[in-house]
């Protein structure tokens, strides 16, 4: 993650040198703009963990039980009885495909959609925007370039984590 923020910080730098020869509000409203992608990508991102932690947590095996039984073959659970494996996929299909399970899904991952962090970067967003405007600083092009780097770091990101594999 240290790596992200160095190459995000990296290209920050960047657009700021470029605005020195760009127009008069160009680095107010990329820094701006920075600052409001960072808050909600960070929001997004603290809230999936805590999304996977939490059901992580629910799935508290034995350590020797992940040795040995690594996909759960030998589970007292469940008895599949003389189901064919084409009964079973046929289900296991039917149950991911019911509107139930889809709202389920909805529900147990909202807490990462509506994260604190992630709000108060599309309120922070939103806020910015609309006072820019207002007060008549906005400038469209640096707005754009600001909410880009966080995007663009990203990728380039995954691109060196992908080169070191």
């Amino acid at each position: 993650m240290n790596n992200f923020f160095i190459i995000a910080f990296f290209l920050d730098t960047l657009v700021i040198i470029f605005s020195f020869f760009s127009s008069k509000y160009f680095l107010l409203n990329s820094q701006l703009a920075f600052i409001a992608s960072l808050l909600i990508v960070l929001g997004a991102y603290q809230g999936y963990k805590n999304v996977v932690q939490k059901k992580s947590s629910l799935h508290n095996r034995d350590i020797i039980d992940d040795i040995e039984d690594r996909f759960d073959l030998y589970s007292e659970d469940e008895e599949v009885g003389e189901k064919s494996a084409k009964e079973i996929f046929e289900e296991e299909k039917a149950k991911l495909k019911s509107k139930r399970a889809a709202l389920g899904n909805f529900f147990k991952t909202s807490g990462a959609f509506f994260s604190p962090l992630r709000l108060a970067g599309y309120a922070f967003l939103t806020i910015v925007v609309l006072v820019l405007i207002r007060k008549g600083l906005f400038n469209i092009g640096g707005f754009l370039i600001g909410l880009a780097i966080v995007p663009l770091s990203a990728a380039l990101f995954t691109l060196l984590q992908g080169m070191k594999r």
